[in-house]
């Protein structure tokens, strides 16, 4: 594989039923793109294997394992010149660990409920695969976001704190329908987690706030 051309994703997770099944799945998904997806048991393991590399790698780091982990792990993992992302996955709750993760560097934060099919779409964009995703740059952005009304209301509760069920809850639609309009709002922002989606909605004034005012 030309490292020039494609990157490579690393699993670091210590249970190794999950880790194993998630690679498998990955591998089968990311292998006709060219994309090496290799695992390892703990972050010393990772960090070694990193070390005898020259390719770009993303990093999908568990958030909780013996050793080095969570918010120390993800700044660590993320000053490696050959990193380009570092997603944290866990079984820990989202709306509480979302923005920790994502104060650490972490380009996303992958639920262990998640299917595996919505983490391979989450993955997509950050391996370069879908490129009209990601290819655009800050000062390519459009100077107006395409958002529809529900969709800035559901960005003005995701400001205020409100998890999923709540932001379902006060609209009167499904959690599917919010999680729908979410990753809609993501795509339009090009984001990757809420924290980022808030501080492009204030940046660009798109909250009820700054609208008003």
């Amino acid at each position: 594989m030309d490292a020039n051309k494609s990157k490579s994703l690393l699993i670091i997770d210590d249970h190794p039923v999950y880790r194993d099944a998630l690679r498998e799945k990955l591998s089968s998904e990311f292998s006709k793109e060219g994309i090496e997806v290799a695992v390892a048991s703990n972050a010393n393991e990772g960090l070694s294997l990193l070390e005898q590399s020259s390719q770009t790698w993303v990093v999908l780091l568990d958030v909780l394992m013996p050793g080095l982990s969570g918010l120390a792990g993800i700044k660590v993992f993320k000053n490696i010149a050959n990193v380009e992302h570092v997603v944290s996955i866990s079984g820990l709750d989202v709306s509480a660990w979302e923005p920790k993760t994502a104060s650490a560097g972490a380009t996303l934060f992958l639920s262990k409920d998640s299917t595996a099919d919505f983490i391979i779409l989450k993955l997509k964009p950050l391996l370069a695969i879908d490129s009209s995703y990601v290819g655009a740059r800050e000062s390519a952005e459009p100077k107006e976001f395409r958002l529809t009304q529900r969709q800035l209301e559901v960005l003005d509760l995701i400001a205020q704190g409100h998890p999923n069920k709540i932001i379902a809850d006060y609209l009167g639609i499904s959690e599917q329908t919010v999680k729908i309009h979410i990753n809609q709002i993501f795509k339009e922002l090009r984001v990757f987690n809420r924290t980022q989606a808030v501080i492009k909605a204030q940046k660009h004034h798109l909250l009820v706030e700054a609208r008003s005012s």
